[in-house]
C-alpha cells in the first residue's frame, strides 16, 4: 500500500497516527525498503521457524498444549456416568456431521481428531464449543500473537525470563503483549476459531469422543454456537473453492504494476504476499515466502489481482477438458425418472422453505454442505447444488443417469434418499424433532410407490 506524505523543512517526515494504525495495527517493528522508486515502510513479519522462536514457542505453548489440557484440566466422566462414547473415520463421517451430532445431543467432553501424527482437541459443554487446541506450538496462542505482531521475539525472550520465576504463562503473555484483558481474551478466541476453521477442512483421519468436562481457564465464551461454526466453516470452504478458480497456476510469475497507488487498506496476509512479489518469483515461491498459510496466501493473491495491485506476467494455459460422451434415455424411462425426482423435490422444497424461515439465506450453506463430500464419479449428485427454490435441477441428473448401464431408477432413489436423510438431520438440529416428524410423515405420503 502506498500513501503520499509531505517532507518537512528539515527533511524529515511525520506519519499521522491514524495512518500508522491503519498500516501497522499493533505491530512494534517495521522495515524500510525501496520498491518502484518509493520508500516503503512495512510491518516486520516474524518467521516462527527462525532464530530462538521455535524454542520459545515450545516453552510458551506447554500450558495450552492438547496433552497438558487433557491431562491437567480435563475431568473425565465417572465410569457410571460415561454414557456412549464413539469414534470413527473422517472419510466416512465428515467432521461437520460429528460437530452437529455433539451439538444436537448436548454432549460435554473432548473430541480428539488425529491425522498423520497431528492431534487436535475440541472441548464441548452441553453441545457448545468452548475451547480447541493442538499439540503443535504453531497453532497456539503465542504463535498467533507473534504472527499478528502483538508480540516480538524480544518480548518472548523477556517473557521467558519471567517464566523462570514460576510466573503463570497466561499472565506473562498478557503483560508482555501490552494488551488489555478484554482485548487479550478476544485474540485468544480468534486464535481458537482459526484452529477450528483450519482443521475443519480435513477429509481424512480418525476421531474419538470422551465424555467429561474441561476446566478453567480453558472455558472461553466463544461468540457462536456449534451449528454456526459449522455453517461458517462450510462457507469458508465454499469461498476457498471459488478462490482456487481465481488463482493463477503455481508456475505463473507475478509482478506489481509500476503505476499503482493504493488508497484502500489491505489485510495483514495481503501485505505479506505483496512484499514477496518481485516480478521474477513464481506464485509457488511467493506462497512459500509469505508464510501465512496456503489458503490465506491464495485468497490474498486473488484479492490483490482483483484490486489491480498485482498482475500475472506469465501464465501456463490450462489443458482443455475432454468432452463428455453423449448418452440418451428413452422417452418412457425419462418420464419415469422425472416423476420420481419431482416427488423428492416436493419434499426438498418444503424443507428448504421451513429452514429459510428460521435461518434465512444460511439455509444454502446448511444444505449445501452435503455436496462438498461427494467425489466425482462416485455419486450422481457430485458437483451439483440446489436451485433458488431448494430443489435439484432435472437435466444434470438425467444426463448422468443416461450414462449408467442399468438400474437407473434404483440408483436415483438411493442417492436422493441419502440427501433426504441429511436434510432431515438438519431439520431436527435446527427446527426440532417435532418438525422432523411432521416432514417424515409428509415424505412417506409423497414418496410412496
Amino acid at each position: 500500500m502506498r500513501k503520499a506524505i509531505p517532507i518537512q523543512g528539515d527533511g524529515s517526515i511525520v506519519v499521522p497516527r491514524e495512518l500508522v494504525e491503519e498500516v501497522f495495527g499493533k505491530a512494534r517493528e517495521a522495515v524500510v525498503h525501496l520498491r518502484s522508486g518509493c520508500l516503503v515502510v512495512s510491518p516486520v513479519y516474524v518467521d516462527i521457524e527462525s532464530g530462538q522462536v521455535p524454542q520459545l514457542l515450545d516453552r510458551f505453548h506447554q500450558f495450552e498444549s492438547l496433552s497438558a489440557v487433557q491431562e491437567e484440566h480435563f475431568r473425565k466422566a465417572e465410569p457410571e456416568r460415561e454414557g456412549v462414547q464413539f469414534e470413527g473415520d473422517l472419510s466416512v463421517l465428515a467432521l461437520s456431521d460429528v460437530f452437529l451430532f455433539l451439538s444436537a445431543s448436548k454432549k460435554s467432553g473432548l473430541l480428539l481428531v488425529q491425522e498423520e501424527g497431528q492431534r487436535w482437541g475440541f472441548f464441548f459443554q452441553n453441545g457448545n464449543l468452548v475451547f480447541a487446541t493442538g499439540d503443535a506450538p504453531k497453532s497456539g496462542l503465542t504463535a498467533y500473537l507473534l504472527q499478528r505482531q502483538f508480540l516480538t521475539e524480544q518480548d518472548l525472550i523477556q517473557g521467558s525470563n519471567l517464566l523462570e520465576n514460576k510466573r503463570d504463562t497466561l499472565k506473562v503473555l498478557l503483560e508482555i503483549s501490552g494488551l488489555g484483558l478484554e482485548e487479550f481474551r478476544e485474540q485468544w478466541i480468534r486464535c481458537v476459531e482459526a484452529l477450528i476453521f483450519r482443521v475443519f477442512g480435513l477429509g481424512r483421519g480418525r476421531f474419538g469422543f470422551q465424555n467429561g468436562e474441561v476446566q478453567s481457564p480453558f472455558v472461553l465464551n466463544l461468540p457462536m454456537s456449534t451449528t454456526n461454526y459449522v455453517m461458517e466453516a462450510t462457507r469458508r470452504l465454499d469461498e476457498w473453492a471459488r478462490v482456487q478458480d481465481r488463482v493463477p497456476p503455481l508456475d505463473a510469475v507475478l509482478e506489481t504494476p509500476e503505476d499503482v497507488t493504493a488508497s484502500t487498506s489491505i489485510t495483514f496476509e495481503e501485505e505479506q504476499v505483496l512484499g514477496q512479489i518481485t516480478g521474477a518469483r513464481t506464485l509457488q515461491e511467493v506462497l512459500l515466502r509469505a508464510k501465512v498459510g496456503e489458503m490465506e496466501s491464495k485468497k490474498a493473491v486473488a484479492s490483490l489481482i482483483a484490486a489491480g495491485l498485482v498482475r500475472v506476467v506469465r501464465e501456463t494455459p490450462a489443458p482443455a477438458e475432454p468432452e463428455a460422451a453423449s448418452a440418451t434415455l428413452s422417452g418412457e424411462e425419462r418420464a419415469l425418472l422425472i416423476r420420481r425426482l419431482e416427488s423428492y423435490n416436493s419434499v426438498f422444497s418444503t424443507i428448504f422453505q421451513a429452514l429459510s424461515i428460521e435461518v434465512g439465506r444460511k439455509v444454502e450453506v446448511i444444505l449445501g454442505a452435503f455436496f462438498k463430500g461427494l467425489e466425482a464419479g462416485s455419486s450422481l449428485l457430485a458437483g451439483l447444488s440446489l436451485t433458488e427454490e431448494g430443489v435439484l435441477a432435472d437435466e444434470p441428473l438425467m444426463s448422468r443417469l443416461a450414462a449408467l448401464p442399468e438400474e437407473r431408477e434404483s440408483a436415483l432413489v438411493r442417492e436422493l434418499n441419502e440427501f433426504l436423510y441429511f436434510q432431515l438431520f438438519a431439520v431436527k438440529n435446527t427446527l426440532g424433532p417435532d418438525m422432523e416428524a411432521g416432514i417424515v410423515e409428509m415424505a412417506k405420503t409423497l414418496l410412496q410407490g
